[in-house]
């Protein structure tokens, strides 16, 4: 990217954010017009300074006033959605910093790496010397209640194929992205675990599996979580730590990423 584009908005980057008044108006007026008076009583700040702000953001095209309070124009608009975007972002990683900061995110394509705000509700969950299988214990606990299951897999665990069996069982919808390197297994852990019932919910089409050659995230995605897990900087798999939300937007999120990996691999026919 030409570094010359900073030198073009330079003084509309200082304008924006050395000002946390500025900031606030504008991401209050995303939700609704408002006027001083709320602006006021909602900030906890004087009239004077409110109405400051506003001339300012007015003479550079942000906000206009009318008779029922200030509106964001449509310029106002789009700086405020990516402005709110930044500071969601930048909420994640503050949040989850060291994590970012020691596992490879190749594995999350850039598309969805820019759209890092909607984990804003994760939590990091890692295992303890005293509980090396806190993480997974986590895991079956809260898969074991889904309704329907997507997932994306570049590791095999064996649990996880008498998770499935279980969910089939119970009516969920068992959707599966993994790699080529674990197929093998996991067909194998399949013909061991499928009895007549289970056969008969694959043939109603409750449990699907596609193979892609290269995937480097770990990803479950139900009705009411989205977990995540990534390969440690060394090429190593981090069994020991996971990432969990329940907020609907990376729930969301999740969805859409099994999407991509399944719109780039081969479904398995299974019998």
């Amino acid at each position: 990217m030409d570094s010359r584009i900073y030198e073009e908005v330079e003084e509309d980057l200082k304008f924006i954010t050395t000002s946390g008044v500025r900031i606030k108006m504008m991401l209050s007026l995303m939700e609704s017009p408002k006027t001083s008076s709320q602006l006021r009583e909602e900030f906890g700040i004087g009239t004077s300074t409110i109405i400051h702000a506003a001339r300012d953001l007015e003479k550079q095209g942000i906000l206009i006033e009318k008779i029922n309070g200030y509106h964001l124009t449509n310029i106002g608009k789009i700086i405020s959605m990516k402005l709110l975007d930044l500071m969601e972002t930048l909420s994640v990683i503050k949040k989850t910093k060291q994590y970012w900061l020691t596992h490879d995110i190749t594995g999350i394509p850039e598309e969805f790496l820019e759209r890092l705000g909607e984990l804003k509700g994760f939590k990091v969950i890692k295992s303890s010397p005293i509980n090396l299988l806190q993480v997974l214990s986590i895991y079956v606990k809260l898969v074991s209640k889904a309704k329907e299951l997507k997932g994306v897999s570049p590791v095999f665990v064996p649990e996880f194929s008498k998770i499935v069996k279980k969910l089939l069982k119970r009516g969920a919808k068992v959707h599966l992205v993994i790699s080529r390197e674990i197929m093998g297994e996991v067909l194998k852990s399949y013909e061991k675990e499928a009895d007549e019932e289970v056969k008969e919910k694959i043939k109603e089409g409750y449990l699907k599996i596609w193979v892609i050659d290269d995937v480097k995230v770990a990803m479950t995605v139900t009705d009411s979580f989205i977990s995540l897990g990534l390969f440690n900087l060394d090429g190593s798999y981090d069994f020991s730590t996971d990432m969990i939300s329940y907020d609907r937007e990376a729930i969301k999120w999740g969805r859409e990423l099994f999407e991509y990996y399944k719109s780039r691999a081969k479904e398995i026919m299974l019998e």
